[in-house]
C-alpha cells in the first residue's frame, strides 16, 4: 500500500510491542522500518525497465529478508543507546533529515515566495524542536534489550509485506522458496478509509505519556478498527464476486477464469475482469449501482503472430508473469506496442475522455522479433486529478453515465 499507511501500520505494532520502554522513540522506528521494503524502487535507477519491474515487492518484501534485517537492526539500535553520545546522533540525524525535507519543498518544481518561506519554517522549527529534545534534562536512554527491539523491528518490517499481500499488485513474501505473487486483491493501494481512522488513533496516542495506559489503548483501537475494515473489505469482495458471476452467467460469458478489485481511493467501486478462450470481458461496479449487475465490455485477445514470442522471449515472459496473465499486448506500428496489465481495471479522467487501462508499458520490437519493455508509458494517475476525481467520485456514487 501507499507509503503513509505503511508508516502507521509500522508506527502502531512497534509501539504495541515496546511503547511501554521506549515511549515514542517505538513509533519513530516503527515508522521508519515500515517504509525500508519501498525502497527497492531505486532499483528503477540500475536496472533495465522490466527487470526493475519485477523487482519491486520481490525481495525486500520476503519474510526472509524482514526477519534477518529485523535482527541486524534490532542489533544495530540497541548498540547506537548504548553509546556515550548516542543523542548526537539523533539530533544530527533528525535535522539533516528535515534539512533535506525543507530543500525538497524550496527547489522542488522551481522556487517561489511561498515555497522558500514554507521550507524555511519547516527547517528551522524542525532544528529547533530537534534540539530542545535531545538535550532537555528529562532526556533518558532506552532501557530496551536487544530482543525487544529485534522483535519490534521484526513486527514493523513483517507487517509491510503482508499489508502489501492484501492489494492487486502482489508480493513475493515467499522468496527465496517461490517467487509466487501472492495478491488477495480485496483493498486498493490506497484507501483513506483504512488509513485516516488508523493515523487519528496514533497520533492521539503520540500525545501520553509511554506509562499512561491511555496511550495504549489508542494503539489498541487503531488496529482494531484498521483490521475490522481489512476484513470488511473480504466480505465486500465476496458480494462483487457474487454480483460478476451472476453477470458473467447473464450475459452468457463461459469464462475460464476471473479476479476482481477494487478501485483506487475506495471499496466501494470494484473492477472486474474475465478471461475465455479467444477474449477477455471487463467491466465496473458499484454497490450504489441502481442494477446489480457488471456492464461487460468485449476486448479480443488479438495474438495472431505473437504466439512464438510469448511463449519464448525473456521480456514477455516476465510481463506475463507479473500481470498474472491477464494481458493485452496491441501493435501500434511497425515497432511499437503496447501492453496492457488487465487486473487494475479501467480509469476515465473526463467524462468525455475514453477508458484507460490503468497499468500500460510501452514496448519495442528489435529486427530479431525480440522484445524489450521501454518504459512503463503514461497512467491515468499521472495526469491531474482534480479533474479525475469528481469522474470516480460519480462512479463511486453509481452514476452510470460516466462510464
Amino acid at each position: 500500500m501507499d507509503s503513509l499507511t505503511q508508516m502507521v501500520l509500522g508506527a502502531a505494532v512497534a509501539d504495541a510491542a515496546l511503547g511501554k520502554k521506549v515511549g515514542n522513540r517505538a513509533m519513530v522506528w516503527g515508522a521508519i522500518a515500515g517504509t525500508i521494503p519501498d525502497l527497492d524502487v531505486i532499483a528503477n535507477f540500475f536496472m533495465e525497465p522490466v527487470d526493475a519491474l519485477a523487482f519491486h515487492r520481490g525481495p525486500t518484501h520476503s519474510a526472509l529478508y524482514c526477519t534477518l534485517l529485523a535482527v541486524l537492526m534490532g542489533i544495530l539500535v540497541h548498540r547506537m543507546y548504548r553509546l556515550p553520545y548516542h543523542r548526537w546522533f539523533g539530533a544530527v540525524g533528525w535535522s539533516l533529515l528535515m534539512l533535506l525535507v525543507g530543500t525538497a519543498i524550496i527547489f522542488a518544481g522551481g522556487i517561489t515566495l511561498t515555497k522558500a518561506v514554507t521550507g524555511i519554517l519547516i527547517i528551522g522549527l524542525s532544528a529547533w524542536t530537534i534540539m530542545k529534545r535531545y538535550h532537555r534534562p528529562s532526556y533518558d536512554t532506552p532501557q530496551a534489550g536487544v530482543s525487544g527491539w529485534i522483535w519490534m523491528f521484526f513486527l514493523a518490517l513483517v507487517t509491510h509485506p503482508i499489508l502489501d499481500c492484501f492489494t492487486t499488485y502482489g508480493t513475493q513474501i515467499l522468496l527465496p522458496f517461490s517467487d509466487r505473487r501472492v495478491a488477495f486483491n480485496n483493498i486498493s493501494v490506497a484507501d483513506p478509509a483504512y488509513t485516516m481512522p488508523f493515523l487519528t488513533c496514533l497520533i492521539i496516542a503520540m500525545f501520553y505519556s509511554r506509562t499512561d495506559r491511555r496511550r495504549h489503548t489508542w494503539v489498541r483501537r487503531g488496529l482494531i478498527i484498521s483490521s475490522a475494515y481489512m476484513i470488511f473489505t473480504f466480505f465486500n469482495k465476496s458480494r462483487v464476486n457474487t454480483v460478476f458471476e451472476n453477470s458473467l452467467s447473464h450475459q452468457k460469458v463461459n469464462y475460464t477464469r476471473y479476479m476482481t478489485t477494487p478501485t483506487i481511493l475506495n471499496n466501494i467501486l470494484w473492477s472486474g475482469i474475465a478471461e475465455t478462450d479467444s477474449a477477455y470481458y471487463y467491466g465496473s461496479y458499484s454497490f450504489f449501482d441502481s442494477e446489480k449487475e457488471f456492464k461487460l465490455t468485449k476486448m479480443p485477445k488479438e495474438r495472431t503472430g505473437l504466439e512464438t514470442a510469448l511463449t519464448h522471449d525473456p521480456t514477455l515472459k516476465t510481463m506475463r508473469w507479473f500481470s498474472d496473465d491477464f494481458f493485452a499486448l496491441k501493435q501500434k506500428d511497425s515497432t511499437h506496442y503496447e501492453y496492457y496489465d488487465l487486473r487494475f481495471g479501467t480509469f476515465r479522467i473526463k467524462k468525455d475522455s475514453p477508458d484507460q487501462f490503468v497499468f500500460r508499458f510501452n514496448m519495442i520490437r528489435k529486427p530479431d522479433g525480440s522484445f524489450y519493455l521501454k518504459d512503463q508509458g503514461d497512467r491515468p494517475r499521472d495526469a491531474d486529478f482534480s479533474e479525475a476525481f469528481p469522474v470516480l467520485w460519480d462512479r463511486i456514487k453509481g452514476k452510470t453515465q460516466a462510464l
